[in-house]
């Protein structure tokens, strides 16, 4: 049977998965390390070894790895597979890489390779933009017409779909890609106030240090009113920054994912408000990974 290993790739951590030929995810979703600052060969080598464990976890002895899909964030040359990041702390040491053929050299020390089709497929691609697809296909935007869809995490991620299809060229509803994390919003970017170091901002004001996500969800629930303050205020910097998309683009749903979208109860009545009087509705992810590891399935069998 053919399977094909899938991977959500951050600067923290990997999330990876192995999915069958119907898009089924087997063997639940992994969490690696992703040693994004190490020197190039061990990048790579974590990468192999990582593969090295899916196939593992795979107890088919007829398997065979059909495809390899990689979501990365930006910059990347997603059609020729090389990373443009530099100066991020992560990933600098493989810039400027042809990905693919320096992972196959680190493969061919392993076991992994006699397992591979012989027309083994590569795909990379935009992570937000395989959260739409995965979302499209198999998620919270299933059979719907228009969608937005933002990530919030380490920035705000965006894109948008019409009818299954990923709409990328710049107009009036939506910029180039439809990344909306550059726009001037306020006294920068959208992408310093919608994201997790947006959020730690306010953070200080109100609870007089930064205080990560997950710890503001848990004062929130105990009605803790410096952090409702703080995701009230990130609500409406969030309202704000993502009507004026809505009122161009006038998707019918609008899909959340990403780290900080699990507060939404907390800090998106504004945006709520908004959509329910423009009849938008309004959808969170269950997993934001397993969507961009479907996503990714989608893409390959297209």
């Amino acid at each position: 049977m053919n399977y094909y290993l899938m991977f959500d790739v951050g600067g923290t951590k990997i999330k990876a998965g192995i999915l069958t030929g119907t898009g089924e995810l087997i063997s639940g979703l992994n969490s690696f390390d992703s040693r994004a600052n190490r020197p190039k060969e061990e990048i790579f080598k974590n990468f192999a070894d990582i593969i090295n464990v899916l196939i593992d976890q795979i107890k088919d002895s007829a398997k065979q790895i059909a495809g390899i899909g990689m979501a990365f964030p930006g910059p990347f040359d997603y059609k020729n597979g090389i990373s443009k990041m530099t100066g991020l702390n992560k990933y600098d040491a493989i810039y400027d890489c042809d990905f693919k053929k320096e992972l196959m050299e680190m493969l061919k020390k392993t076991k992994a390779l006699k397992w591979f089709h012989n027309d083994l497929a590569f795909t990379f691609i935009h992570d937000v933009e395989a959260f739409a697809i995965g979302e499209c296909h198999y998620g919270a935007a299933l059979n719907c017409h228009r969608v937005m869809y933002l990530c919030i995490g380490t920035g705000a991620g965006s894109s948008f779909t019409e009818d299954g299809r990923v709409l990328k060229k710049q107009s009036d509803n939506f910029p180039e890609n439809g990344w909306i994390y550059k726009t001037p919003f306020k006294e920068s970017i959208i992408d310093d106030y919608i994201s997790i170091r947006g959020l730690l901002k306010i953070s200080e004001k109100y609870c007089n240090r930064p205080v990560e996500g997950i710890d503001l969800y848990e004062m929130a629930v105990k009605k803790e009113e410096p952090a409702l303050y703080t995701l009230k205020e990130f609500g409406t910097n969030l309202a704000e920054a993502i009507v004026p998309y809505l009122k161009s683009f006038i998707p019918d749903c609008l899909v959340l994912g990403g780290q900080v979208s699990k507060s939404f109860n907390f800090f998106g009545s504004q945006l709520e408000d908004y959509c329910k009087e423009h009849k938008i509705s309004v959808r969170l992810t269950e997993d934001t990974s397993v969507s961009i590891l479907k996503g990714l399935f989608a893409e390959m069998q297209s």
